[in-house]
């Protein structure tokens, strides 16, 4: 084991030792050609009022870009408080159609329970009925 790792760090350290060898020498490569500042000539010109209204025409035309990107932002986000305000009604809604449901379902139950017990009643009496038409026989 102590061999393997002597054996690796010798073969890291030696890699980095050739790599030293590879270091960019500027003196290898041919020189870039300068430019003589005599051959530069001045090309230097008045601005014309096409560029400048050229100019003014392209800014103008980010801004009204960039507003009408705003615009259409400005339009999602109304669309989408809209639509909020939309959910919210059909919650109200649907809480008050739910508690409705809950009302009439308490009131199924207790109209099932009376009607039980009135059958139950009127049963009772069937009964007492015909135990006494038994004892009269």
């Amino acid at each position: 084991m102590k061999y393997l790792l002597t054996t690796l760090a010798l073969l890291i350290f030696s890699s980095a030792a050739l790599a030293e060898g590879m270091v960019y020498d500027p003196t290898e490569y041919t020189e870039i050609p300068e430019i003589s500042k005599s051959k530069v000539t001045d090309n230097t010109k008045t601005v014309s009022e096409k560029d400048v209204t050229s100019v003014k025409n392209t800014s103008t035309t980010t801004t009204q870009n960039a507003s009408s990107f705003n615009n259409a932002l400005f339009e999602l986000d109304s669309a989408q408080v809209n639509i909020r305000n939309e959910l919210l009604d059909y919650k109200a809604k649907y809480q008050e159609i739910d508690t409705q449901y809950q009302l009439i379902k308490e009131q199924r139950k207790n109209l099932a329970d009376k009607i039980k017990n009135t059958e139950k009643k009127i049963n009772n009496i069937e009964r007492s009925k015909n135990n006494i038409r038994k004892t009269m026989i």
